[in-house]
Order: structure tokens, then C-alpha cells, then sequence
């Protein structure tokens, strides 16, 4: 499964109930905001262009395209297969002690930093991405359902999905949020959900209970981040904008480079974003394609009004595609997940095939430049990273060879890693 695309068919009907697991006996308590995560301004501005909720109306208006497939990236060698959601696939921590991960019909939980996990949802959602606002309000991203919490995770509950449609979140305070629902062909191995065409963003002031389209938002949404009520980007295919007033209005950021005359890419670059505090964020563009055990991607920070900053790219196809970049060899020779710190710095996760069983590369950038970290032990593909700082941090995925997922930690920006958890 890790090295073959994860094929998953989700439908567009009625709103799905969803079906909440069973809370843990034990769970952890609240916590404060993480140091190291970028702050979150939950005022919610009067010229924001979040609509108004209003009842059954705003659910019944569903994205289009709410048909689509989640994957990964391919094998070398071989094409798209069939396969699950991972078992763990996702994570965030909202400080150095308190956090979550999630994966398909799991939800775990810490309070001590990973020394120990408790399961605080066991049961049918496949669930793709967690996240938190805060120590409290949390909401995990499923293939036909919606989770929410307002406990910490000693209650998942379902909320309203607009056609079961929506691929990721991201909330800026309890009540308000924004999502990109609708859309196929959703790509997972960039650690954040992103259709890979039809996505449309929407928003919601009652913490997912009604969602709305954000009106003149760019088309084609694949990604998108806030880091106050007013302030955020969106990604649209090789392209990035930014909002100062809510989503009222959109400026074009950056838009990736032109691929040189000779040479002819598949589909347009899925554009994956992670804020990073103030007006700051990280990009990686997906290419599509793959050959000679290599997929193309590139990873950009930006920043208020700095020019955009190539931080890593893909050494064989994508330095063909575009020569004029110029920028540091990625980890691995796939793309993999990364976790945005702080305006200066980035954790990516690549993946190698063709090391054993598979690698997991990790590349720490800071304002300083890139620095190679080594492998993560004990997992040959990442699925999710959370890191907190430039050192501590988590990452999860699967080893190939035993077939077991686990939960990686370094306090020491990868040189050395330790198991936290472990699971098949």
C-alpha cells in the first residue's frame, strides 16, 4: 500500500450522520498554545467575506465535484493501485506536550509529549487531516465525515459535511474556519489534503456546523491557510493568493516558475500551503508524473511583501522542468510531508524508494539555508510531521518492510529519533 497510490472513492449525497467513537477511558487534559506555533488572532473582522450562516439553506449548498479519489504518490515503476488510508497519517500539536494524530479509524492523543498515547476515537472514519485551534477545539477531516471536538478529543462528535465533500480545514478560532471541499483526485502525500482540480473554499462562523462558499475566492482551491481572521492565502494549481480582509478580496502572492520550452508537463503543479505566522507561509507544489524513481516538486517560503524564496526542489525532473530555479536538493526523490514553524522556519519529509525498503529523508530549513538530517528511524514513508520547533518534533508514517505504523519523535532536528508508538 505505502508505495502504491491509496485509491479511495468518496460520494456526494445527503449530509452523512457520521458515527462518533467511543470516548477513552483516560484522555489529556488541556494544555496551553504551543510556544512554537504561530499565533492565531481570533477576532473575526466586520469586512471579512465569510457570509452569514443561515440553517439548512448554507448545508444544503454543496461544493461541486464532491466526487473524488485520495492518494499518494506512486511507486516507481508502477502505476496507480488501489489501497486504504493509512493507518496513521496525520498530526498536530498545539504545544510541546499536547497533541494528536489520526489515520484511518484512529485518533490519539498526548499530554506528555508522546510518552504516552491514549486512543480517544475508535471507528469507521477514515480520517485525513487533525486540526486544532486550540488545546480544546479540534476537528479531524475524515473521506465522508467531519469530526469535531470541543473537550480536547474526549468526545469526537460529527458535524455537518457539506455531501460528505470537504478535504481539509483550517480554523483560526472555535467557530471560525475555513475548508476546501469538492474537487477529485485529492493528493495526500503533501501531508495536507489537496484536489487536484474542483475544489472551492468555504468557510463557517459556528465551528463547522454550517459552511458557506467564500464569494469571489479564486477558483480551482486546493490548499488554503489563516493565520488571523483576515489574513490568509489560498492555493489554486501553481498558484498562490493572498486576503488581508477575510476572503473579501484575493491578490496573486506567486505563481510558480514557467517550465522550460522543452519540456511538457502532465496537469498543472497542486499547490500545498502551511501559515506561518503574521503574513507568512510555506509552499510545495506536486508536480505529476514520475520516472526513474523520482517526482517532481518545489518548495517556496513567503513572506509579506519579500520576494517568494526557493527553499528545496526535486534534483532529476523537476531542476529539468525549471533549470532557472536554482534551489537546494529536497529530501528524497518524492515529495513528502512538511510542518511550517515560523515565517523562518520549515520541516520537510521526502521519501526515497530506492534506499532498502524505502527512506525517510528529513531537511530542516531556516533562514540560514537547508540542512540535510538524516532518516527517520523506524519509518520508511512519512505521511505526517508536526514539529514545534526547528528540533522537537513528530513524524508518522509506516514501515514498509514490517508492515507496522509508528510515531517518530527527535528533540534534536532529526539527528536521532525515538519510538513512541506503534501499531499494524
Amino acid at each position: 500500500m505505502v508505495c502504491a497510490m491509496a485509491l479511495l472513492a468518496v460520494g456526494c449525497g445527503t449530509a452523512p450522520s457520521g458515527h462518533p467513537g467511543a470516548p477513552a477511558a483516560s484522555s489529556p487534559g488541556p494544555a496551553s498554545a504551543a510556544s512554537g506555533s504561530p499565533p492565531r488572532d481570533t477576532r473575526t473582522p466586520a469586512s471579512a467575506g465569510v457570509p452569514a450562516s443561515s440553517g439548512a439553506a448554507a448545508s444544503a449548498r454543496c461544493a461541486s465535484g464532491a466526487s473524488g479519489t485520495v492518494y499518494s504518490a506512486g511507486s516507481p515503476g508502477q502505476g496507480p493501485g488501489q489501497g486504504p488510508v493509512p493507518l496513521l497519517d496525520a498530526a498536530a500539536f498545539v504545544s510541546p506536550a499536547q497533541g494528536w494524530v489520526a489515520g484511518d479509524g484512529h485518533i490519539l492523543a498526548t499530554a506528555d509529549g508522546g510518552r504516552t498515547w491514549t486512543r480517544q476515537y475508535a471507528g469507521p472514519a477514515s480520517l485525513v487531516q487533525v486540526d486544532f485551534a486550540d488545546a480544546r477545539h479540534g476537528w479531524a477531516v475524515g473521506t465522508s465525515v467531519l469530526l469535531r471536538t470541543t473537550d480536547g478529543g474526549a468526545a469526537w462528535t460529527p458535524v455537518t459535511d457539506p455531501c460528505g465533500s470537504i478535504r481539509s480545514v483550517d480554523f483560526v478560532s472555535a467557530g471560525l474556519g475555513y475548508a476546501i471541499a469538492g474537487g477529485s483526485q485529492v493528493r495526500i502525500d503533501g501531508g495536507v489534503p489537496a484536489p487536484a482540480i474542483g475544489g472551492e473554499l468555504m468557510a463557517t462562523t459556528d465551528g463547522g456546523q454550517r459552511w458557506l462558499r467564500v464569494p469571489g475566492a479564486p477558483a480551482q482551491a486546493q490548499t488554503a491557510c489563516f493565520t488571523t481572521a483576515a489574513s490568509g492565502f489560498l492555493g489554486t494549481p501553481g498558484k498562490v493568493w493572498r486576503t488581508s480582509d477575510g476572503g473579501r478580496n484575493w491578490t496573486l502572492a506567486f505563481a510558480e516558475p514557467a517550465t522550460s520550452a522543452a519540456m511538457h508537463p502532465g496537469m498543472p503543479d497542486t499547490t500545498v500551503l502551511e501559515c506561518a505566522g503574521g503574513s507568512a507561509a510555506w509552499v510545495l507544489f506536486l508536480g505529476s508524473g514520475a520516472a526513474m524513481g523520482h517526482a517532481p516538486y518545489l518548495a517556496y517560503a513567503v513572506r509579506d511583501a519579500r520576494a517568494p524564496r526557493a527553499v528545496l526542489e526535486e534534483s532529476y525532473i523537476e531542476s529539468a522542468l525549471r533549470p532557472q530555479v536554482h534551489a537546494p536538493d529536497g529530501p528524497g526523490s518524492y515529495p513528502g510531508p512538511f510542518s511550517a514553524i515560523s515565517p523562518d522556519a520549515a520541516v520537510f519529509v521526502g521519501f526515497d524508494p530506492a534506499v532498502g525498503y524505502g527512506a525517510a529523508p528529513v531537511g530542516v530549513v531556516t533562514s540560514a539555508g537547508l540542512t540535510r538530517a538524516g532518516y527517520v528511524s523506524g519509518i520508511s514513508r512519512a505521511y505526517g510531521a508536526a514539529f514545534v520547533s526547528p528540533a522537537k518534533g513528530w513524524v508518522i508514517g509506516m514501515n514498509i518492510k514490517t508492515g507496522e505504523y509508528g510515531i517518530e519523535a527527535t528533540a534534536n532536528g532529526g539527528r536521532t529519533w525515538a519510538n513512541q508508538y506503534q501499531t499494524r
